[in-house]
Parts: C-alpha cells; sequence; structure tokens
C-alpha cells in the first residue's frame, strides 16, 4: 500500500499535468483573440470596402479573416483534445493512489457506485474537466479584453454591457440563494428510482416468488411520482432564469444596437463600428453566461475536491503507523489488539476491545450464539469493517496498509452464507485471478471434493451461476466456497459456521486442507455457535457482547485424546483410525507494537 503525504496527491497529479493545463490557459487566450477578426472585418467592411469601393481590399480583408477563422477552428479543437487528456491523465494518477492506499473496509462501500471511497469523487472531478467547464472558466477570464474593445468605441456602449453583466450575475445570485433544496430533492428522487430498479436486476426471482408484485407495482409508483414532481419543481425553478438569462443577453444586444444607432446618428460612433460592438456584445456576454450557469457545477467541484482531499488526509492516519509493510516470512502470527467496532447505523459497539494473539499453526474456535458478534469479527480479521480502535496484524504488518495483492494472497474465508459473483464456476473458484491456471483451480476443487461434480456438468469450469449459485445444493455451494477460500493457499483461514454436513460427508479431505495450513504456519479461525471440538483447535473461546474470553485451553495429551473428524465417521461404522494432529498454542494477549 503506498505511504506518503497522500492529502497532498490530488495538488500533486494537477501539477503532473501542469504544462498541458498551462499551454490551454494560453491557447483560450489566442482563441479568444482570435475571435476578435469578426468585429474588426465589420468595422473595416463598412468604414473602408464600402466606402471605398475596393473589391481588391474586399477580397484581400475575406481571404484574411476566413485564414484567421480556420486557425481558430483548429485551436479550438485543440484546446478540447489538450483539456480531455489533462481531465484522463488526473484520473488515472489518482485512482492508481485511490486503488493502491484504499483498506479493505473502503474497497465495494455500501451505496457506493465505485469500489473504493473517492472514485466518485475523482470520476466528478474528471466529468467537470472534461465537459467543457473549464474551458468555460478560461473564456470568462478573457471575457474583460472583449469589454475593453467595446469601452474603446464608445464607453457608452460599455456600460451598458457591464450593466447587462451584473443584471445576469444577480439572477443566478437569486437562484442559487433560493434553490431550497430543490436539486437535493430531486437527486435523491431519482436515486430512490435507481434504487427500485437495482432491485429488479437483483432480487427478481425473491419478488416473483414470494409475491411481491403488488407492493412492488405500488412502491414503484409512488417513487416515480415523487420523482417526476421534484425533476418538475426544479426545472421550473431553473428554467425561470435560463429564461430570464437569455433575455437578458438579447436585451442588452438591442440596447447596444440602439445605442449605437443613436451614436452614429450624433456623429459620435460610424456605422462599423456600432455594428461590430453589437457583434462583441454577443462575444461579451456568452462567456459570461455560460460561466455563470457553470456556477453550480463549479461549486460541485469544489465540494468533491474538498472531499476528495479529506478522504486522502484520513487515509494517512491509517497508514502513519510504526508497522512493517510486508510479511517477512511464510507464516502467520495473527495479532488483533484492542479491536473495536462500532454499528454504522446506530453508533453502538458491536466489538469492544478485542485481544487475541494466535501463534503460528494455531487453530481457535471461537464460539457464540447469533448476533453476538462472529462474522463481524471474522470480516474485520479480513479488513472488511472499519475498525474505530484497535489493529489487526499478520506478522507484524497491520491489515489497513496491505495491498490487494498481499491479502489475496494472505487471507481465505468461508462465510456462513455463500454467496458469489455472476460468472464461471472457475472464476468464482480463482477469485478473478487475472493469472488463473487450470491446474491451481483444480488442486482447490479437488481439496474441497467439487472436482468430480464439477467435471460431471455439461459446461465444467465453464459452468456460469449466478450470485446465490443457485444451481448447486446447499452443500455444494459450501464446498465451493471453500475451494475459494483456500485457492491461493492461504496463511489465515477463517471459516464462520462451518457446514457440519460438509465435515460430517468430507472428514480425511477437510482434515488434510486444515492440517495442509497449520503445517506450512498458518492460521485457522472458525466461528460456530457451538464447540465443534476439532482436534486441531487447541482453545476455545467464547464472544459475548461484544467481549472475546477464553472458555478452554486443550493440552497436547487432551488433544492426542479427541477423535479426528474422520475418527467421527468411522466410529459409526465400527472402525477406529485417525492421527491426531500437532498444533502451536494460543496467547491471549495482543502483540504491542
Amino acid at each position: 500500500m503506498a505511504k506518503g503525504d497522500l492529502s497532498g496527491s490530488a495538488r500533486l497529479a494537477m501539477r503532473q499535468g501542469g504544462m498541458i493545463l498551462s499551454s490551454t490557459f494560453v491557447l483560450s487566450f489566442v482563441v479568444n483573440a482570435l475571435r476578435l477578426a469578426g468585429p474588426m472585418f465589420m468595422i473595416l467592411i463598412y468604414d473602408r470596402v464600402l466606402t471605398s469601393r475596393s473589391q481588391e481590399t474586399l477580397v484581400s480583408l475575406f481571404v484574411m479573416v476566413a485564414t484567421l477563422m480556420l486557425v481558430l477552428g483548429m485551436l479550438e479543437y485543440t484546446r478540447k483534445r489538450l483539456i480531455a487528456r489533462f481531465a484522463a491523465q488526473f484520473q488515472e494518477r489518482m485512482e492508481g493512489t485511490i486503488l493502491r492506499s484504499a483498506s479493505q473496509n473502503d474497497m465495494f462501500a455500501t451505496g457506493k457506485a465505485k469500489p473504493a471511497t473517492g472514485l466518485d469523487e475523482v470520476d466528478s472531478l474528471r466529468g467537470f474537466i472534461h465537459s467543457g467547464s473549464l474551458l468555460a472558466v478560461f473564456d470568462f477570464i478573457w471575457a474583460p479584453m472583449f469589454i475593453a474593445v467595446v469601452f474603446i468605441l464608445h464607453p457608452v456602449l460599455g456600460w451598458i454591457c457591464l450593466g447587462g453583466m451584473a443584471i445576469m450575475l444577480l439572477l443566478v445570485t437569486i437562484r442559487m440563494t433560493f434553490m431550497g433544496g430543490r436539486e437535493e430533492r430531486a437527486t435523491a428522487a431519482g436515486g430512490a428510482i435507481a434504487e427500485m430498479k437495482n432491485m429488479v436486476v437483483a432480487s427478481r426471482d425473491v419478488v416473483r416468488s414470494q409475491e411481491m408484485n403488488a407492493g412492488f407495482k405500488q412502491r414503484w409508483i409512488s417513487r416515480r411520482s415523487t420523482s417526476r414532481d421534484e425533476a418538475i419543481a426544479l426545472r421550473d425553478w431553473t428554467g425561470w432564469f435560463d429564461g430570464m438569462s437569455s433575455t437578458m443577453v438579447m436585451l442588452v444586444r438591442y440596447s447596444v444596437l440602439a445605442a449605437g444607432a443613436y451614436l452614429t446618428l450624433q456623429g459620435q460612433l460610424t456605422v462599423g463600428a456600432m455594428v461590430a460592438c453589437t457583434f462583441l456584445v454577443t462575444r461579451v456576454l456568452s462567456p459570461v453566461s455560460r460561466f455563470l450557469n457553470e456556477i453550480p457545477n463549479i461549486r460541485k467541484a469544489m465540494d468533491n475536491w474538498a472531499r476528495l482531499n479529506r478522504i486522502l488526509a484520513s487515509r494517512d492516519a491509517v497508514t502513519a503507523d510504526v508497522f512493517p509493510d510486508e510479511i517477512g516470512k511464510a507464516r502467520a502470527r495473527l495479532d488483533l489488539s484492542k479491536v473495536a467496532v462500532r454499528s454504522p447505523i446506530t453508533g453502538s459497539s458491536i466489538l469492544k476491545t478485542v485481544d487475541l494473539t494466535m501463534a503460528p499453526g494455531t487453530m481457535v474456535e471461537i464460539l457464540g450464539n447469533s448476533g453476538k458478534g462472529k462474522t463481524v469479527l471474522a470480516e474485520t480479521i479480513l479488513g472488511i469493517w472499519k475498525r474505530s480502535a484497535g489493529a489487526v496484524l499478520v506478522d507484524g504488518v497491520n491489515v489497513a496498509r496491505m495491498s490487494d495483492e498481499q491479502t489475496a494472497g494472505i487471507f481465505g474465508y468461508a462465510p456462513e452464507n455463500a454467496t458469489f459473483i455472476a460468472g464461471t464456476l472457475a472464476e468464482n473458484i480463482s477469485r478473478l485471478d487475472p493469472e488463473i491456471t487450470p491446474e491451481k483451480v483444480i488442486s482447490a476443487t479437488k481439496r474441497a471434493c467439487l472436482h468430480g461434480i464439477i467435471t460431471a456438468l455439461p459446461d465444467g469450469y465453464d459452468t456460469v451461476i449466478d450470485s446465490a449459485a443457485s444451481c448447486l445444493s446447499r452443500g455444494q455451494r459450501h464446498q465451493l466456497s471453500m475451494a475459494r477460500a483456500i485457492y491461493n493457499d492461504p496463511l489465515v483461514l477463517v471459516v464462520d459456521e462451518p457446514d457440519t454436513m460438509l465435515l460430517d460427508r468430507l472428514p480425511k479431505t477437510i482434515e488434510a486442507t486444515f492440517n495442509g495450513i497449520l503445517d506450512r504456519g498458518g492460521v485457522i479461525v472458525l466461528m460456530a455457535r457451538k464447540p465443534l471440538n476439532l482436534p486441531q483447535a487447541r482453545v476455545q473461546m467464547k464472544l459475548a457482547n461484544g467481549v472475546l474470553t477464553q472458555i478452554g485451553k486443550i493440552s497436547a495429551r487432551e488433544a492426542a485424546g479427541r477423535k479426528t473428524i474422520s475418527d467421527k465417521v468411522t466410529v459409526l461404522n465400527g472402525n477406529s483410525t485417525g492421527s491426531p494432529h500437532k498444533t502451536g498454542t494460543l496467547q491471549q494477549n495482543a502483540a504491542r507494537g
């Protein structure tokens, strides 16, 4: 995981594209300067060509202005390409930084459209830059150049332009000040419709099988009506100001034309200057109007920028520790040091100062009734749940500092409710491994006794399943979950509520799988409601009211006297075979730094 001053990485990404941004700014000046060619052409036509009746001058001026317009078009196209590349490079740099620095509990946060906190903000900033909003800011900066030309032609016309700009600014201020949350309500109502659409996609079978159609239709109509009404209210409010802004542009333009005509009649202005001023007013008010319309987007971009920097600063607090960056050896010592977790909904404590140390080659059974926090503890070890205090260490390395590549090779997780991605069996087993090999997949399925079942399917490992793997039985889903968990030969295996039928049906296979992890110096954490009494588990602990306490410690002699997993089955058949596995010890005090 990246270390360093993450809070400054957004500014650094901007500076790295500084050459492109500076070139775009300079090009904006050239583009706006070339736009003065049109008004100058009008002045010369009316005041020189028509009075001299020179066709040669007319042709020369036309060729000149046509050339300048072609250059203007090419430069306009160039600066749009430059700003698009600047936006893309900024997004690429920031996404790389965020994804490298994101902890496990920041990945795939609930309600987020992107896989890590901060990516939404980066995408919004890229959209703001790429959409041309930044170009509108640049054009507005150079708008005074056109006003200066109008003032040079006649101060009265310049003041009319400034008066029109002031009125337009007042309209935008009123619009923003008295928005009254209309935009937020319209966005929330639109989001509610999106949630309903996602419900149809993800839960259509449940809606159909549980006769929820009537309730779904009623809810859809209600939310659609709310969304429509809020969208209309927002459009009514913004549409009035948009219409008034357009009307003001035309009113100022005609006012300049009328004033120019009056000044021409008084002999204070030429006809060419009058026509040119009318054209210049458009060139003045167009970027101003566009800039004022972009003010809401500019405000959103500033909010996204501030949120992005806060997110990066918070990541600095996580990475600023004294722990090493990488695991030094292929053995796992799992330490939970004063780990506390709060509910993101109620804020109440789920885990309270949990301390646990597991030496390499250790298995522990953590017992607790349903709803006591076993799954939260399991996913906190994996780095999925956000801790309010404490640290989870593997061989002294903070899990929050680990990269995705590290955690994929260290952790294996078999959850209580096995769910999957909509894809092939091979993709699920390999956890979307970019370097997937058939041998590695088959090895995992054989250790879960699933290889024969999969090869019997018409499409084998290419069989496509849904997120619930509804085409498989409950036991086969747990086998698939176990194969996925042990695919990368994890050093830390967390099993939440292991399927007792799986332990009974595949005793020797599961026992060999557990022993293989322990023999390599790994650790296994089993979450269960009732004691499993596996021979490898030398310690039993209880989780209740967010507190983890030791309730039993098995000596090597006692462990040797226990029945192995295979013994539990063979005894029923009149046999008595099996050998215990010797493991290390577990200490309850966590390592301090």
